[in-house]
């Protein structure tokens, strides 16, 4: 059944929200670090929260927790997955931590409340409102293609991405809440930091700073 969206709206302005914060991440990620580039990110944080937040219930956004059964899903499949990338890296002769200065242990805290940050930007955002345009099956299609678009030109990164995101939006669509998502893509990101070298990942950038990776 497709999601009922807030009163008084329409599907133009439902896109134009789309369009918009997409938009902004997309400018965010290109441009260089200047004043503009603080004045972008905080109008896309003060977009994404005025906008994702008005009239709709906690629940509604995913800020809930699941029941036990789903939590467990999330969580278990996450971290399976990750134990398989670590054992995966081990297995091929790779050294585990990949990098040897990167990333820090006082990065990793922020990565959560980003991690969970994430999931709020692309489900209690984007998911919701197109799953009211496109129905459940469309939105877990172009939520995932948006994410993954988003985190161009890291082709490995991107790749990664792409099976993160159907994984996290169809547990969306299940269990709707973020939390445990959040979790799990904490794990997943820090796991992939860890097993993956920068010559490769370029330290996870994406957009205008993955060219300036040095």
């Amino acid at each position: 059944m497709t999601a009922a969206y807030p009163v008084r709206r329409t599907r133009l302005a439902a896109w134009s929200e789309v369009v918009l914060i997409f938009g902004l991440i997309e400018s965010v990620m290109w441009t260089p670090r200047s004043p503009g580039h603080t004045f972008l990110i905080v109008t896309l944080v003060l977009s994404v929260l005025w906008l994702g937040l008005r009239g709709r219930t906690r629940a509604e956004l995913g800020l809930v927790w699941p029941g036990r059964s789903g939590t467990a899903w999330i969580l278990g499949i996450g971290c399976s997955v990750a134990a398989g990338i670590l054992v995966g890296a081990l297995l091929t002769g790779n050294h585990v931590p990949a990098n040897p200065d990167w990333p820090r242990w006082q990065n990793l805290w922020p990565y959560v409340i980003w991690a969970v940050g994430q999931q709020f930007l692309l489900q209690s955002f984007l998911f919701l409102r197109l799953e009211w345009l496109l129905g459940t099956s469309g939105a877990v299609a172009v939520t995932t293609m948006l994410f993954t678009v988003a985190h161009l030109p890291n082709l490995p990164l991107t790749l990664l991405t792409f099976l993160g995101a159907l994984f996290f939006t169809e547990m969306f669509r299940r269990y709707r809440s973020i939390y445990p998502l959040g979790i799990a893509h904490a794990i997943l990101g820090i796991t992939v930091a860890y097993t993956f070298p920068d010559s490769l990942m370029h330290h996870m950038r994406v957009g205008l700073s993955f060219w300036q990776f040095r």
